[in-house]
């Protein structure tokens, strides 16, 4: 009876780490974190390559009141942190690699074409991690990406409120906003659109179960389209609630390897 307990026992331990280990990270999520990893990665390299001290912040929209000077330095660690953070998931797999990118930084001439563009690249990574999320094969994968886009969706509210009147209009019929890789990918200087700036940097992970994956304003489906590398796997950008925001002025390139109101952020 003894050896039966003991094998029954050794039995449900071996089940219980199978178990364990099916949850983990597995090869699969490997295109889907450097997908996420380039996106933490723009994002840390667009605030910090922008000299962002008092003087350039002084002429502001809503400056004596929004502590741009505070949240940004925040909003800078925070985008920091979520490279660690990809990192650290990442560590398990032995062929993750990190991407080399050659990004497209746009310098603003002013604090407020800054602030615009700054919008407009929280929201479209926020979107962007969001769609991502449909991609994953791991409860940990997905759980990083859901925090990392409500990181970038808080970053985004701060600033899109800051700068328009109603940041959430009453006649919205969409969700958050949310775009699949390959529409990031794409050229452009609109809202949903990274592909000038990624500079070919990765490529679309491969869609969920072999299927396309199409976002609409609510919910979003798959279809029984055959995809290759994720590369036909795309949607059209979702409405947003505050329009279409676009990136100006003039831009650098960076290569690595590795209605006022008063209130606090971050």
């Amino acid at each position: 009876m003894r050896i039966f307990s003991a094998l029954s026992s050794l039995l449900l331990a071996g089940a219980v780490a199978a178990q364990s280990s099916d949850c983990s990270p597995k090869s699969g999520d490997v295109q889907t974190l450097q997908f996420a990893w380039a996106l933490q990665h723009l994002t840390e390299r667009f605030w910090s390559s922008q000299s962002l001290n008092q003087t350039f912040l002084n002429n502001a929209t809503n400056t004596s009141t929004a502590n741009y000077d505070a949240n940004f330095k925040g909003i800078t660690r925070e985008n920091r942190l979520g490279i660690r953070a990809v990192q650290q998931v990442a560590s398990g797999l032995s062929n993750f690699t990190t991407p080399r990118c050659n990004l497209t930084i746009p310098q603003a001439r002013d604090a407020d074409s800054f602030l615009k563009n700054a919008l407009q690249v929280e929201q479209t990574v926020a979107g962007g991690l969001i769609g991502l999320a449909a991609y994953t094969q791991s409860p940990e994968v997905s759980f990083l990406l859901a925090r990392l886009a409500a990181q970038h969706s808080a970053q985004a509210a701060y600033l899109g409120s800051e700068q328009n009147s109603t940041f959430f209009p009453s006649n919205s019929t969409s969700l958050v906003p949310a775009y699949t890789p390959d529409q990031i990918l794409k050229a452009g200087n609109q809202t949903g659109l990274l592909g000038t700036l990624l500079s070919n940097c990765v490529t679309a992970p491969s869609g969920p179960c072999g299927q396309k994956v199409n976002i609409g304003p609510l919910v979003a489906t798959l279809n029984s389209t055959s995809t290759s590398g994720g590369s036909s796997s795309s949607a059209s950008p979702s409405s947003s609630a505050t329009g279409t925001a676009t990136v100006t002025s003039a831009s650098t390139s960076s290569t690595s390897t590795s209605t006022a109101r008063s209130r606090k952020y971050f």
